[in-house]
């Protein structure tokens, strides 16, 4: 093999060497790019069980105060407080997916 065959193997070599470069670095932004809308969904998740579970303590304590003979309000308070499980549930099994 002559100087100019393996220059054009070298020269090729460093093409090819280029063309991984560009894909990598496109690819490492489009991860970047996920990942920037991933954390940004994880915060909103997040938010919205802090949302959900300030709701479970408000529905949780009147649920604890004496009402009396408000038993049909009692059990409304208990269905509302069965949701907001329900939804902190779905909410944290969201997080452990992701």
């Amino acid at each position: 093999m002559n100087v100019i065959d393996q220059l054009d193997q070298i020269e090729l070599k460093a093409r090819q060497l280029l063309l991984k470069l560009e894909r990598l670095r496109l690819e490492n932004a489009e991860l970047k790019e996920e990942n920037e809308h991933l954390k940004a969904e994880l915060d909103k998740q997040r938010g919205a069980v802090g949302v959900l579970k300030d709701k479970l303590e408000k529905t949780h304590g009147v649920l604890e105060q004496p009402k009396g003979n408000d038993s049909e309000q009692a059990q409304q308070l208990r269905q509302q407080l069965d949701q907001y499980i329900r939804e902190i549930d779905k909410c944290i099994e969201w997080l452990h997916n992701y």
